[in-house]
């Protein structure tokens, strides 16, 4: 029998007694004997009629209703009802309906989304919450839901899905396609992000023709015409419309007081991300705000995956922040804009932003450095700049540049900082006049042993550092010491077998390939005067090189033992060993290789990363392997302590000379090249002599804080320090 609802208010949508059994889930605040059934109505008002078994029946009502104290849901392709109430007077109930008949599903569009407050300023809503079956890339893991159940809204330009007070999903509706697909569903084409995994699109099952009519008229069809589909996530945009501005010298304009206020407003946009473009759009019109030809030679693009600047000639420089980390791994991964990113660094054009924010982009010229964007348009002359300080940070690093009356901030990801600072030496070190190259050739040599030490001996104390637990370089001369059993011992003993591994590798390539470096090096310098062709006495010189060198082969011997002696002792889990992390992946891609093509070691940056960040480590230690422990630290520290010190004076020894020689040989061939050929070589000089002063000015990975030539001065002094023979000259 029907049961007697009385005065209920809006036109009856469904009602579960003469429809389909609802089964009860889990309630509280109703009778223990009673059942309990459902009724909704268009006002929107939802009743729950409660037998009360023994005692009196009792209906409650939740007028108006509204989601999510009222939640309807169709599931299992929109064929189930579930309903989720939190009544009055405290009570809640979670009812399920088993397969519903087409006149109940029919009637149930009656709700027309009502439940949703702002259902009248949409543009399509669907009835109720309906199955979503989403479509997910290839490779997606088991954990990925199969169906959800969300409410279909298309507002604004945007389709979202919105669930129990949440929007899990959304596109801009220009970005998908919509095809209709059975009786009442459609299937969508647009990538997206639902949970951290990426969607190629899903279906929307829309209950019946009449409602999948509705959306097709608001959200377009397949037939419409083809559009641009790729992959969308939310950003915030910084320097659309900025490029205009004041412009002038040093001697006449400030860059931190240049007037307007172009590229100063934050504005979101939807980033969509296809194969060979990067384009953002306004959120509500659609409107294309900047679209970056990823194959385009003038792109640059600098940052990390959750705040990046791009930059080309049609829209000047941008800068993006994204907050989905899933997204940023996707753009990271992402060949074209990766190449882009690596072009970035020896391009001449980078991408940064100011200390206040605004995007810029610094070019370099004969005549002075350009900074363009964020408002401004300015010049300065190289001759006129007094100071060029770097700050490695972290987070990020700034490069602080000074006129009479100028103070400009840039920051960037350090490697951009230090791409952007060699630019300034370099292009002001070739202010100079000709006559001078010689002086500059002596004095970049004199840079060498800095950059000789860092780059044989440097990961040592990179790797010291980080078990010592990342100090400075003035307790670099302090042992390791065993700790007590636990998560610190752990720690010790992961990111020393992580270390050992790199250090293996990267001395392998300072024997093989550190020669071949520097004679190319050298050669580069001489191109303009040979015409590109390389001296015999340079290709000769290689050997001899190769030769000096040959101390380092000792620090791999005693490395590759002390691993050895390490996986004696230790039982690491591999599964807890440092893992390398994309979530701040930069973009600026192959800095490492412009600056010091050789001897990154991102590996042991990676792992300090990862451990500074508390992951947790698992090591077993036995008490057999106690003092097998104390033995492999002792030999460390005497390694770094002792024995690379000692080296490092050697290898010294055995290179300078022949470096001196080849610097004097260089200058010789540069002093008598054809007029024509002056200014080439003058340049290639000065930039040589702009990264080796740089170099030294900064860490070698994000990893690590210690600089460059901070761990050179500690090697100087180390070698000083340890007791040798000392032999009288005769």
């Amino acid at each position: 029998m029907p049961i007697a609802w009385g005065n209920v208010r809006g036109r009856v949508v469904f009602d579960s007694s003469r429809h389909d059994v609802l089964l009860e889930r889990q309630s509280s605040g109703f009778s223990w004997t009673g059942t309990r059934s459902l009724l909704l109505t268009d006002r929107p008002a939802v009743y729950v009629h409660d037998t009360g078994g023994l005692g009196i029946p009792v209906v409650t009502a939740l007028d108006p209703a509204a989601d999510p104290d009222a939640t309807i849901e169709l599931v299992d392709g929109s064929t189930r009802l579930v309903a989720d109430l939190r009544l009055p007077d405290g009570r809640t109930i979670e009812l399920t309906s088993g397969e519903l008949p087409r006149p109940a599903l029919t009637a149930l569009t009656g709700l027309r989304g009502k439940l949703m407050p702002d259902a009248q300023a949409t543009d399509f809503i669907s009835p109720c919450a309906i199955s979503i079956t989403p479509h997910y890339e290839a490779g997606t893991g088991d954990d990925a839901p199969a169906e959800l159940a969300a409410y279909v809204v298309v507002t604004g330009g945007r389709l979202q899905l919105r669930s129990r007070g949440q929007i899990p999903l959304e596109w801009p509706v220009n970005r998908v396609t919509a095809t209709p697909v059975g009786p009442s569903a459609v299937e969508l084409r647009g990538g997206a992000l639902l949970g951290g995994h990426f969607l190629t699109g899903a279906t929307l099952h829309l209950v019946t023709r009449q409602v999948r009519t509705a959306f097709l008229l608001v959200a377009g069809s397949s037939g419409q015409g083809p559009r641009t589909v790729g992959t969308s996530a939310p950003v915030s945009l910084r320097g659309l419309g900025g490029t205009s501005g004041t412009s002038g010298t040093s001697g006449t304009s400030g860059l931190g007081g240049t007037s307007g206020t172009g590229g100063s407003a934050v504005v979101r946009a939807d980033c969509v991300l296809s194969e060979h473009a990067l384009e953002f759009q306004a959120p509500d019109t659609q409107q294309v705000l900047a679209r970056f030809d990823l194959g385009d030679r003038h792109l640059r693009i600098a940052g990390t995956a959750e705040r990046f600047v791009v930059f080309s000639p049609a829209y000047g420089p941008v800068t993006v922040e994204c907050a989905s980390e899933v997204f940023g791994r996707r753009l990271h991964r992402n060949a074209d804009l990766r190449a882009a990113a690596e072009r970035t660094l020896g391009s001449g054009v980078l991408p940064a932003e100011l200390a206040d924010g605004r995007p810029v982009a610094c070019a370099f010229a004969p005549d002075g450095m350009r900074v363009k964007g964020g408002g401004m348009n300015v010049r300065i002359p190289y001759e006129h700049i007094r100071t060029v300080e770097g700050r490695p940070g972290p987070p990020r690093a700034e490069l602080r540049l000074t006129t009479e009356r100028t103070d400009l901030r840039v920051v960037a990801q350090p490697e951009l900082v230090q791409a952007l600072h060699t630019e300034v030496r370099a292009w002001s070190n070739a202010c100079a006049s000709a006559a001078q190259v010689p002086d500059m050739l002596r004095a970049a040599v004199g840079l060498e042993e800095d950059y000789l030490l860092y780059t044989v001996f440097g990961p040592f104390y990179e790797l010291h550092a980080a078990l010592l637990g990342d100090v400075g370089a003035d307790q670099l001369g302090r042992p390791v010491e065993l700790p007590e059993a636990g998560d610190e011992r752990a720690r010790i003993a992961a990111v020393l077998q992580a270390g050992l591994q790199e250090l293996q590798a990267h001395l392998d390539q300072v024997a093989t390939v550190l020669p071949a470096f520097l004679r190319h090096r050298d050669a580069q310098l001489l191109a303009a005067a040979t015409g590109g062709a390389e001296p015999g006495w340079l290709k000769a010189g290689e050997p001899r090189l190769r030769a000096a060198l040959a101390p380092a082969q000792r620090a791999a011997a005693e490395t590759g033992a002390l691993a050895a002696q390490l996986s004696r002792v230790m039982d690491l889990d591999p599964d807890a060993l440092p893992k390398v992390s994309y979530a701040g992946a930069a973009l600026s891609l192959g800095a490492a290789a412009l600056l010091n093509p050789v001897f990154a070691v991102s590996g042991i940056s990676q792992a300090y990363s990862s451990h500074a960040q508390g992951e947790q480590r698992k090591a077993h230690v036995t008490a057999q392997s106690e003092r097998g422990w104390g033995v492999v630290l002792d030999r460390w520290n005497a390694l770094v302590g002792a024995s690379v010190p000692v080296l490092a004076y050697v290898l010294t020894e055995n290179v300078f000379a022949l470096r001196w020689e080849t610097a004097r040989r260089i200058g010789q061939s540069l002093a008598g090249a054809p007029p024509d050929a002056r200014l080439p070589a003058l340049r290639a000089v000065a930039r040589r002599l702009a990264v080796l002063d740089v170099m030294r000015r900064y860490p070698g990975g994000s990893g690590v804080r210690l600089r460059r030539g901070e761990i050179a001065g500690h090697l100087r002094a180390a070698r000083e320090s340890v007791r040798t023979p000392r032999f009288l000259d005769f």
